[in-house]
């Protein structure tokens, strides 16, 4: 179930020896409806728009959505290690559909 201790996907995609990059498993992540792309205005370039990844609704199932220190209207996706087997799972699964 749902815990508190959550990490990049990154880590814990090599924790688990998930062989998939951050990027693939992004792009499987956002097939399966549990990522999203947003936008946001640059803080720094004026008329620039920034786009980033979060979880959706579905997805916060996986993770949360933490602020970006440095982007305060942004977040990025955080995912929690005690239910990223089943995660990880869904991904492997997804990436052998696709081939």
């Amino acid at each position: 179930m749902k815990g508190k201790d959550v990490e990049s996907l990154t880590k814990l995609l090599k924790e688990h020896q998930v062989g998939l990059s951050a990027v693939k498993a992004n792009r499987l992540l956002l097939g399966l409806g549990l990522l999203e792309e947003a936008t946001r205005e640059s803080s720094t370039r004026p008329g620039v728009t920034k786009t980033y990844k979060r979880l959706t609704e579905a997805g916060l199932d996986y993770g949360v959505n933490e602020e970006n220190p440095q982007s305060p209207d942004q977040t990025t996706p955080y995912y929690y290690k005690d239910s990223f087997a089943e995660l990880g799972k869904r991904l492997l699964e997804a990436a052998s559909a696709t081939e």
